[in-house]
């Protein structure tokens, strides 16, 4: 597991148990893209550590919440409009796991050098041949 009860007491002041934390940690990993067995670095093990916390806390009073709530920016009654959020913002997210997550090696951006796409070569000219 990603974190324990007592690291989510120390980083967040409540108290859960373990099948929470599980259900947590399975709701950050569908969130991230990557299961506990994927993660090999340590930075990447710490942020999860304290997302799992937040998000097994965020739960304890909201988990039924959790499971039905949808990604909606507004709702109209005139012609029953629905506007679904469609950036990375999840309502079923503890912000601060959110916040957390901007900080995992696999989601930061990554430059790749390229060559040119034509090689400049020598210009030959009348002279030279």
């Amino acid at each position: 597991m990603f974190t324990t009860v007592n690291n989510v007491k120390e980083y967040t002041n409540k108290d859960v148990n373990t099948e929470l934390i599980k259900r947590a940690q399975a709701i950050v990993e569908v969130y991230v893209g990557r299961s506990e067995i994927d993660i090999d670095r340590t930075d990447d093990m710490i942020v999860l550590e304290k997302m799992t916390a937040y998000q097994a806390a965020y739960m304890l009073d909201n988990e039924d919440v959790i499971y039905t709530q949808i990604a909606s920016m507004s709702v109209g009654s005139g012609d029953t409009s629905q506007n679904f959020d469609t950036k990375m913002s999840s309502p079923w997210m503890a912000p601060l796991a959110v916040l957390a997550s901007r900080g995992l090696s696999f989601n930061r951006g990554r430059s790749i050098k390229t060559g040119m796409i034509f090689q400049r070569g020598r210009v030959r000219d009348w002279r030279s041949i």
